[in-house]
């Protein structure tokens, strides 16, 4: 019986309350950030709360980096680990397969180049009756509107949900025109549009995953360096899919999985196992019971 863990693109809103929270609570949460705040000169406010740019890919990571540590205090390690969007790249460096210190400085590089007002926009969560065609909103400026992941069924199996990205007024647009309810448009903050990394990741020392690591293209595995490597350095946009990720996941005999952070909502999508969200330090009551009920093993520490 294995655990996983599962680290999400970028949530359609969150105001960071949760990671303060784990801040406070623990110690080695405030020593993460702290190594986090002397490799990138944002302050700690910055990072908890993702406000102003550069910090918005940067807070994400930092976090659920930091609940993993916080996580492990307590024991509690992943057999396997599965990641959609910026979500990959940090569980990628979960898997050991490139130093923190390089995610972090790539995630600040990217979301500096992706502050300016032509790229700042909003998402979308779109509910989709399950036999709609994926691609319905192409008749949308495709450079206005994407699929950033494809989330799979909700709860019930009636609805295919899709996180979309985009230039706002292109969103709300889309939002305008469909059914209503299909497409719902998040207020808050614009959002920093998925960049592929290319080129910056150039020079960093990948190395072969010491953990199984879900978030190859369809949710394969990676298994070498050469793998990790081609997943930072990709070129052009590629949309995550969910529900290939967890079937691959599922395969490596996952009972159980903790989501790591805000970015994929309770309640939103179908899982082929139990999961437990760990958004606040108060849910990590939860995981330990859901270990325990389900008879999950732990890894040891390495």
């Amino acid at each position: 019986m294995t655990l996983a863990f599962l680290c999400g693109p970028e949530p359609a809103e969150d105001d960071g309350a949760g990671a303060a929270a784990f801040h406070a609570a623990f110690p080695v949460m405030r020593h993460h950030y702290g190594r986090v705040a002397q490799w990138t000169g944002l302050d700690t406010a910055a990072l908890l709360h993702g406000r102003g740019a550069p910090a918005g890919r940067v807070a994400l990571a930092t976090a659920m980096l930091g609940i993993h540590d916080v996580l492990a205090v307590h024991g509690i390690r992943p057999a396997v680990l599965g990641g959609l969007g910026v979500g990959a790249l940090v569980s990628a460096c979960l898997a050991r397969a490139l130093p923190r210190q390089d995610l972090i400085g790539l995630l600040l590089d990217s979301d500096s180049d992706s502050s300016d007002a032509a790229t700042l926009g909003g998402t979308a969560l779109a509910f989709l009756p399950a036999g709609h065609d994926p691609a319905w909103y192409r008749a949308a400026d495709p450079g206005s509107v994407r699929t950033e992941a494809v989330l799979g069924l909700d709860p019930s199996g009636r609805y295919r949900v899709l996180l979309l990205t985009g230039v706002r007024a292109a969103l709300e647009k889309l939002a305008a025109e469909a059914p209503p309810g299909a497409v719902r448009v998040h207020e808050g903050n614009g959002a920093v549009l998925h960049s592929p990394l290319g080129r910056q990741a150039d020079g960093i020392p990948f190395t072969a995953p010491a953990l199984p690591l879900c978030c190859g293209p369809d949710g394969t595995t990676l298994t070498t360096a050469d793998d990790v490597a081609r997943l930072f350095r990709r070129t052009t946009p590629a949309t995550a899919d969910l529900d290939a990720m967890l079937r691959e996941i599922h395969g490596h005999g996952t009972r159980l999985a903790l989501v790591l952070g805000p970015s994929l909502p309770r309640n939103l999508v179908r899982f082929p196992f139990p999961v437990v969200h760990i958004e606040s330090p108060g849910d990590i009551s939860a995981a330990i019971s859901a270990i325990l009920d389900f008879g999950v093993r732990l890894p040891t520490a390495r």
